[in-house]
């Protein structure tokens, strides 16, 4: 039986607190039965189980049912999001970076060419 994402995210957020069934369950007012059968996919939370996990990982309840989790999103990483102005400004300065590169690299050959 293929497990559920959530059932697969609530094992990934314990995982990456290192916590065992027995402790995440105590943070959430739970058994370490009620962990397992989440995990196994055999049972799902109740909203205001979901709400105590989301609001201590910084979640929205969304998030844990919907998608699969990262480990960035879990530990709470966020990545500024780009726009199609920031993206052209990189373009260049790559471009610009890619152009010094083939001008360095024509010198080295003109001066090891050169060397007696």
């Amino acid at each position: 039986m293929k497990k559920s994402i959530l059932s697969r995210n609530i094992k990934k957020l314990r995982l990456f607190k290192n916590l065992n069934q027995t402790e995440f369950a105590a943070l959430f007012d739970l058994n370490r039965p009620t962990i397992g059968s989440y995990e196994e996919g055999r049972s799902e939370p109740k909203l205001l189980a979901l709400q105590k996990i989301a609001k201590h990982y910084k979640l929205t309840i969304d998030d844990i049912v919907s998608k699969e989790l990262t480990v960035n999103q879990i530990a709470g990483f966020e990545y500024p999001e780009t726009s199609k102005e920031s993206n052209s400004t990189i373009d260049q300065k790559f471009e610009s970076l890619e152009r010094k590169i083939t001008s360095l690299e024509a010198m080295v050959r003109l001066s090891l060419k050169n060397k007696p």
